[in-house]
């Protein structure tokens, strides 16, 4: 029974893998299928140890599945970085040191021996060494996720609350890993020198296996019934009115760089520029915009270029200017954007503003 679900979670995972990595194609659902990937070569060797002679045949092969453990929650973690939008840099490849130095670690070890047997591996200290990081480095990566959860918590009655329940599984799930390699490492240290129970190691073998087919299952319910947890799209989850602190700092900000600055003028301020201005990452950005003013980057910014617009007409009645010379002057990249907006904003074009101003007599008017 035991060999078929190991079976079943490596073919799972594997033809998930493929999928997700198909679905749409973006870099958060690249790492994802990453993730299953990994779990289904995870799998496959856990049933080839397991079940075969392959431990006995190619016992090099068998820290492999401990690198993969080490590895499996760094793509997690790296995913979910991806998937609130924080800005990924070289600073972050940390995230893939464990299992770099388990890698290495381990192909020198095997190169330390004449002759390298299982019993060479299995028990040793290295094995343990290898097994109490991942212990380690799995309760670390659970917490670093509680704290990012924490800090995104959304309000109750929002309807962005949904978009944090994907998030939430692969947490939980890092957490039942961390609970199953603690089990592995505690029967390796304590158990299994007192009396070395086949029968406890096959209780935590079938542990290890149905959580991993449970993630399975819980992703595709996920793909089916939150199509946007797998969209490849950022996730932008409103904040508890304890975070609105940091906002009004962050909005001070980005009114100083309009108004002293007058960087909506620049016709090539993207989101990337701004939240490089603002020093904040891009999650940060949408959220400030999206939750906190409650508009869009254009919406918001074309709305503060047409304000410009307008106190240029209102100095310009006479139309010594061009509509293109107002759209550049306010930072649009084109006459027929700046045109298309201005409509929109205030319900007239440019010329008949011009004749509203005219009409009214105030020449003078600088602001909208």
């Amino acid at each position: 029974m035991a060999n078929v679900l190991f079976l079943w979670a490596f073919v799972q995972s594997l033809l998930m893998s493929f999928a997700i990595g198909f679905l749409k194609k973006s870099r958060s659902n690249s790492i994802l299928s990453a993730v299953f990937l990994t779990m289904s070569v995870n799998i496959m060797f856990q049933y080839l140890f397991r079940y075969t002679n392959v431990k006995f045949s190619f016992p090099e092969l068998l820290f492999v599945s401990d690198v993969l453990d080490l590895l499996q929650p760094a793509l997690i973690l790296w995913y979910l970085d991806e998937l609130f939008g924080e800005k990924i840099s070289k600073k972050k490849a940390w995230y893939f040191a464990p299992s770099a130095i388990a890698l290495i670690a381990g192909i020198g070890y095997i190169l330390s021996f004449s002759s390298f047997t299982y019993h060479s591996f299995i028990g040793t200290t290295f094995h343990l060494c290898l097994l109490g990081s991942i212990v380690v480095w799995r309760g670390f990566i659970g917490f670093k996720l509680f704290k990012k959860f924490k800090a995104l918590k959304p309000k109750s009655d929002s309807k962005k609350a949904n978009d944090l329940h994907w998030p939430k599984v692969l947490g939980a799930f890092i957490g039942v890993t961390f609970y199953i390699a603690l089990l592995q490492f505690t029967y390796r240290t304590v158990v299994f020198p007192l009396n070395g129970s086949d029968f406890i190691w096959n209780i935590i073998q079938l542990n290890y296996i149905l959580f991993n087919s449970s993630i399975i299952l819980i992703t595709i319910y996920f793909a089916l019934k939150f199509p946007k947890s797998l969209s490849g799209n950022t996730l932008v989850v409103k904040m508890d009115k304890t975070d609105q602190t940091i906002m009004n700092s962050y909005y001070e900000k980005l009114d100083e760089l309009i108004n002293v600055e007058q960087i909506h003028m620049n016709t090539e301020l993207n989101e990337k520029l701004l939240s490089e201005r603002l020093g904040i990452p891009s999650y940060m950005l949408s959220r400030l915009l999206n939750d906190h003013i409650g508009k869009s980057f254009s919406e918001y910014f074309n709305e503060k270029r047409v304000d410009e617009a307008k106190k240029i007409i209102a100095s310009d009645i006479d139309k010594k200017l061009t509509n293109f010379a107002i759209a550049v002057d306010c930072g649009f990249r084109s006459e027929s954007v700046f045109y298309i907006n201005f409509k929109k904003i205030t319900g007239m074009t440019p010329r008949q503003y011009r004749i509203k101003l005219k009409d009214e007599g105030q020449p003078a008017l600088m602001t909208g």
